[in-house]
């Protein structure tokens, strides 16, 4: 793979790189934020100047960063189900960002918003897929909401939404989040839950997941991986 735009690279630092994928056609390197590292910019965190640093450097056309659908189905304060994806659009617009890309992912009763997904052709295999992904991430996580409600409890629309299964929805929100980055055919993953992404990128390696990396490691994996 090959750089365009190559300048001098001082105090290891990358400065000046636009980075192509040549197996992509000469597209620009695709990158996905997880959720975590739009609360790391909300919050002040330690790595959230890496984050805006990255979103400045997608604005200059270095790269592309997207923001993922399925963030929109993250849990809120309250450990409930957002309801609908404004709270979602609003918090991305309060940071800015109404200007990156969304990542859609699969359509799913009660979890996903219709402006956000699309349908799956092949439902046993997007089931294997997502079981698949399910055992490396959250292993410790019975995979089927049923499991993680009282007995004798239907699985309806507002059982899956409530805060008994907000534990199950964390988990499920990961395991959507890497197969629509994976089956968007993007490249690198962003975030800071090194436990579940990081500390098994080689098992998510087998399932198409090529590189996971924290904000703060994004750009010096870059160009390792493509200057």
């Amino acid at each position: 793979m090959r750089p365009v735009e190559r300048y001098v690279i001082p105090d290891h630092r990358v400065v000046g790189i636009v980075f192509r994928a040549t197996e992509l056609g000469e597209k620009l390197v695709r990158l996905t934020l997880d959720w975590n590292c739009v609360i790391e910019v909300e919050e002040g965190r330690a790595q959230a100047a890496h984050v805006t640093d990255l979103i400045r450097r997608h604005r200059k056309g270095k790269f592309e960063v997207a923001l993922l659908a399925a963030s929109a189905s993250e849990n809120s304060r309250s450990k409930r189900f957002p309801g609908n994806a404004d709270f979602f659009k609003d918090r991305v617009s309060a940071l800015g960002w109404n200007d990156l890309p969304l990542v859609p992912m699969p359509g799913i009763f009660g979890l996903s918003y219709w402006d956000f997904c699309y349908s799956v052709g092949d439902g046993d295999k997007f089931e294997r897929d997502m079981d698949a992904l399910w055992c490396v991430i959250a292993p410790k996580v019975p995979s089927r909401p049923s499991e993680h409600l009282p007995s004798g409890v239907s699985l309806t629309d507002e059982a899956i939404q409530s805060e008994e299964l907000s534990k199950w929805r964390n988990a499920w929100c990961d395991v959507i989040s890497a197969y629509s980055h994976i089956h968007g055919g993007r490249d690198v993953f962003v975030t800071n839950n090194t436990r579940d992404f990081q500390n098994n990128s080689e098992a998510l390696l087998r399932l198409g997941m090529k590189h996971i990396f924290t904000p703060a490691e994004t750009l010096a994996g870059l160009a390792k991986l493509y200057t």
